[in-house]
């Protein structure tokens, strides 16, 4: 475990101060480009359904939305008072997904769009210019469980909401739209998620959003598993996968690491970003909410927004062909 300290101020931005964060790293996480962890792989053969409706947002129970939410409100309750007796918040998030939740090269700062927000959270939550932070790195298919067990008060690490998923943690409003994207080496045959992948190698994350895809349709592609996104992008340097499926998000992280990979085909789902949280801490997502309002607030000067030109616009953003960016509106549920 090791502290810092970070301070980081921009026009319009929440002031952060000084943040002192203690850094736990789990297995098989906290390097900017790790090894490839371990792997297996599925049978190829082409499932019968394919993808269409995911392509739209998912609905839950009652036609509701995936990410609907409660109410936003500052409201101290057993969640919020024990974090506060604590003095300190602690965050599950990624170490590996470049421009979202990394180490910048060369340092012990830990950055990103997520990491913005968590601190965003942290001084509203916590009361204090420099509040104390304690970041555990998690793999994908942990986050859930890291939240179950009280390890952490929330998860901050591109993590999608879905109906499964709300059914074991709770989510607060939406704070980024993204959809499941390939990515491929430059002068690959693969022109996209159609029968080019046919004998493939397609690697994706164990616990994400493209296993459950990958799960109903792959094509005919042999589906490589690891524990991280970024290890699909090692196994592609390596030779030993011809393509990786995870959100374009992230997708655009990797091709802006190596410019030798470029996307392919266009989004194959429409999902969203949520904080995660324990299902039984209802105060704390209703606060996590009112702290997103005012994050989104402000057009473009507000915090979202100056985080977004930072971290994402350089990969994501083409202001000659791109409506601006914002932030999602939230949506809730009594």
């Amino acid at each position: 475990m090791m502290t810092r300290t970070n301070r980081r101020t921009a026009a319009g931005r929440v002031a952060l101060g000084a943040v002192v964060a203690a850094v736990v790293l789990a297995t098989g996480c906290g390097a900017p480009a790790p090894a490839a962890g371990p792997a297996g792989t599925v049978d190829g053969t082409s499932a019968d359904s394919g993808i269409g409706p995911l392509a739209e947002p998912e609905r839950c129970a009652g036609d509701r939305n995936a990410a609907e939410s409660l109410p936003a409100a500052r409201i101290v309750g057993d969640a919020v008072d024990a974090i506060r007796e604590r003095g300190r918040l602690r965050v599950g998030i990624d170490l590996n997904s470049y421009r979202w939740g990394y180490r910048e090269p060369g340092s012990t700062e830990i950055v990103g769009f997520d990491i913005d927000l968590v601190q965003a959270i942290a001084v509203d939550l916590l009361g204090d210019p420099s509040p104390e932070i304690t970041y555990l790195a998690i793999p994908t298919d942990q986050r859930i469980d890291a939240l179950r067990a009280g390890q952490v008060d929330m998860v901050v690490r591109t993590m999608s909401i879905t109906c499964e998923r709300r059914e074991q943690v709770a989510f607060s409003t939406a704070y980024f739209e993204t959809g499941q994207q390939l990515v491929v080496p430059d002068g690959s045959e693969i022109t996209g998620f159609d029968e080019s992948l046919a004998g493939a190698r397609l690697c994706r994350a164990d616990g994400s959003t493209a296993e459950r895809l990958l799960d109903r349709q792959h094509h005919g592609a042999e589906v490589i598993r690891v524990p991280n996104h970024l290890d699909c992008l090692v196994r592609m340097q390596l030779g030993q996968a011809d393509a990786l499926m995870t959100d374009s998000a992230l997708a655009a992280g990797h091709v802006a690491q190596d410019p030798s990979m470029r996307m392919v085909g266009e989004p194959l789902t429409s999902e969203s970003y949520g904080v995660a949280m324990n299902l039984a801490n209802t105060d704390l997502v209703r606060w996590v909410n009112a702290v997103l309002e005012d994050y989104r607030a402000g057009g473009t000067q507000s915090a979202w927004r100056n985080s977004y030109d930072e971290w994402l616009a350089p990969y994501l953003y083409d202001p000659r062909t791109d409506p601006p960016p914002v932030p999602p509106e939230p949506l809730y549920r009594e």
